[in-house]
């Protein structure tokens, strides 16, 4: 998803909100998705994680610590790879599954869907 000149209005002013979207990812309509740009990683968090029905026997081990959690280190519990539709597009993403407290139900980082399959 990308903006340029064209998209902005006369009357807009600079902000720096940030992009949350509600998408589909693996079937189920995920509200609050915050885009982070400045993000390495895609993070699902874990009650949205068992919200949407899914098995902790599921996740793929992961051996690394993300960074950015309310300043601590953060193990993640699994990595998981859902697909998520954007429109038309449907690409499988891999998430981090971390279990600490957000505002959102998952952040889509920097590379966040760029392997495309229909």
């Amino acid at each position: 998803m990308t903006f340029d000149a064209e998209d902005v209005e006369e009357d807009m002013e600079d902000h720096n909100d940030p992009l949350v979207l509600t998408l589909p990812v693996a079937g189920c309509n995920v509200k609050k998705i915050l885009t982070d740009g400045g993000s390495s990683i895609n993070v699902l968090f874990y009650d949205t994680y068992k919200r949407m029905e899914m098995n902790d026997d599921q996740l793929m081990s992961s051996y690394y610590t993300i960074y950015g959690f309310n300043g601590a280190p953060t193990k993640p519990l699994g990595d998981i790879v859902l697909q998520v539709k954007a429109g038309p597009i449907k690409v499988d993403t891999r998430f981090s599954v971390v279990d600490v407290p957000s505002p959102y139900n998952t952040i889509i980082g920097e590379d966040g869907c760029t392997n495309s399959k229909d």
